[in-house]
């Protein structure tokens, strides 16, 4: 485990611990900064090195972009993705550094929510992208000055995979966005699956009506 680097001690100054606790809180509050806003970097790169196929020209024989990826950045494997992903999109219609000056929250909603380049260009847009922690600003001004996008508030689901079963979702995934469309979020790859799911069974409109009846029969039973 990493230990925090002890603030410097002059011979002629003490250092309280409410100096300390500040010099800890700007160096954390520094890190959390560097962490949310570097996903665009990384992403740039691992793109170059995806496209050019430079992984091929690495040590270790690599059998793919996507072994070298695991190889490479196994904890944030998941968060370049996205991250590649969604600079693909915004990178056609956005300044480098106002896409590095974004959370990859606020980026995705730009890049998969927000239809249209003029949305997407608005300076007061970009300001609310770049505007800190949290989705509920830019969601809200997008709503409110362009209601024709349709943004919709969001429902958080957390969902924890088996290493297995998450490298075939993304496998998949990935597949889909290469070959079928570039701009699609994973929440709406997935809401896509369900309703193909429901529309492609013998007798749709049971399957669903089931499916109602059984959410409504769960409420009853809470009240």
């Amino acid at each position: 485990m990493a230990v925090p680097c002890d603030i410097e001690v002059r011979p002629d100054r003490t250092i309280t611990a409410k100096d300390k606790a500040v010099r800890y809180d700007n160096r954390v509050r520094e890190i959390d900064r560097i962490v949310r806003e570097s996903w665009s970097e990384l992403a740039a790169i691992c793109i170059q090195v995806r496209d050019k196929e430079l992984w091929r020209l690495l040590p270790g024989k690599f059998h793919s972009f996507d072994d070298w990826l695991l190889d490479a950045a196994p904890v944030c494997r998941a968060t370049v993705y996205r991250g590649m992903g969604v600079l693909s999109v915004l990178a056609k219609d956005l300044k480098p550094e106002d896409i590095a000056g974004m959370e990859i929250g606020n980026a995705s909603i730009l890049a998969y929510d927000v239809s249209t380049s003029k949305v997407r260009r608005d300076p007061e847009v970009i300001e609310a992208a770049k505007s800190g922690r949290g989705t509920k600003k830019l969601r809200e001004l997008v709503k409110a000055k362009y209601p024709e996008q349709k943004i919709e508030d969001v429902h958080e689901e957390k969902i924890r995979f088996p290493e297995s079963a998450w490298m075939v979702i993304e496998e998949a995934f990935q597949a889909y966005r290469q070959f079928e469309d570039e701009t699609i979020s994973l929440a709406s790859w997935i809401e896509w699956m369900a309703n193909d799911y429901l529309d492609t069974q013998n007798g749709t409109l049971t399957v669903r009506q089931a499916y109602r009846e059984a959410i409504k029969a769960r409420r009853s039973a809470k009240d």
